[in-house]
């Protein structure tokens, strides 16, 4: 017990070291790129401290894995360093039992990241973006924007009346785009559907919508082109084809429609979800944002996976040196990042199936962390 808390201890300050270290260098250099953005915009320092909290969440998210390597790396090399190790074997424990609390304490690390990925980052880097947007984005608003699958929620108006017996059934419009073009106000693949609770009772489904600007330049309105409008009664469904169909009824204008896009790192775990369900039934494919969804657990976890792959090599490397641990960390990160980016672009694009895409990496070194702790000397 006495010796768990000694690892454990030592385990933990190098931890705090590394995390604080590569917070520090990733700040830094991150500052002093955007220092004349800062400047030009004469964004206030209370404003630069608030971008720079807000980031905080996502620097650790990332760095983490690294500061976990290089903690079990310089703990475990520095027990060899000064035969301390070598003391614990002659005393009789494995190195398997000696290691016990990092994975211990690897375990725990990426619990507490799959919370915190889930209930603090999605706020912080949504916070961050809009105080990016507001004060330090260089390029102008104007910019036509091509974005793809988008999925919101609108009022659809309380047609109900004043009196309904069930207010929380107020009727909702759910619209889903698959492609839209801010250069030309015009929407590839348009699917508008209104709900009242979960009954749909109405839809529309066009192959384009377009945005018809008034004489005064300023307003305007949606027209959907090629399509279907389905109502639903009951089990009675009414089907009318049309070619030309104005849709005075939605509320949104083109400005809106660049803002609704959310970035994955921006939503959790549950939002993320119910976007790739509306996606999905909305005809769209889902793979892209499906890869992101299944990282929100395989990137975690990767804090104890790649512990179990660093910590029985450091114990291999008696006597080495400090530059050759962190060496070998990087080297080894490198590798880890570089599988996971790779097999992400590959799930991203169809050539890999989703899930495996967002947690090949993993079971890459999990697989190689096994043999080499197997292989350890006892």
């Amino acid at each position: 017990m006495l010796l768990d808390q000694y690892v454990s201890k030592k385990f933990f300050l190098n931890l705090l070291f590394s995390l604080t270290a590569f917070a520090c260098i990733f700040i830094t250099v991150d500052l002093l790129e955007a220092l004349s953005d800062f400047i030009d915009k004469k964004a206030p320092a209370l404003v630069v401290a608030s971008y720079y909290f807000y980031y905080l969440p996502y620097i650790i998210i990332l760095s983490m894995p690294v500061g976990m390597l290089l903690a079990a790396m310089f703990s475990v090399g520095q027990l060899s360093k000064y035969n301390e190790l070598t003391a614990m074997l002659a005393a009789g424990r494995s190195l398997q039992r000696i290691l016990l609390p990092i994975f211990g304490l690897g375990l725990l690390v990426s619990g507490v990241m799959l919370l915190f990925a889930e209930s603090v980052m999605p706020i912080a880097n949504q916070r961050k973006a809009e105080i990016k947007q507001q004060y330090f984005e260089r390029m102008p608003k104007n910019l036509p924007a091509r974005l793809s699958n988008l999925y919101f929620q609108e009022s659809a108006g309380d047609t109900a009346g004043p009196n309904s017996a069930n207010p929380a059934a107020a009727p909702v419009r759910r619209i889903f785009i698959s492609y839209y073009d801010d250069a030309n106000k015009l929407a590839q693949k348009v699917s508008v559907q209104q709900y009242r609770g979960i009954f749909i009772t109405e839809r529309f489904d066009a192959t384009q919508m377009r945005w018809q600007e008034n004489a005064d330049g300023k307003t305007g309105g949606w027209e959907m082109l090629q399509g279907y409008h389905r109502q639903f009664d009951g089990e009675r469904e009414t089907l009318t084809r049309f070619d030309t169909l104005a849709m005075p009824q939605l509320s949104f204008s083109p400005q809106m429609l660049t803002k609704v896009q959310k970035d994955p790192e921006e939503m959790s775990y549950g939002e993320l979800q119910q976007f790739i369900r509306e996606v999905a039934r909305n005809g769209g494919n889902p793979d892209r944002w499906l890869v992101d969804l299944y990282l929100k657990i395989s990137f975690p976890l990767a804090n104890f996976i790649i512990v179990l792959f660093g910590a029985p090599l450091a114990a291999g490397r008696i006597r080495s040196g400090g530059a050759v641990g962190v060496a070998t960390s990087l080297v080894v990160c490198f590798l880890y990042f570089g599988a996971v980016k790779t097999s992400q672009s590959m799930g991203q694009n169809g050539t890999l199936n989703p899930l495996l895409a967002a947690w090949l990496g993993n079971m890459i070194f999990l697989v190689a962390g096994t043999i080499i702790l197997v292989k350890a000397r006892k």
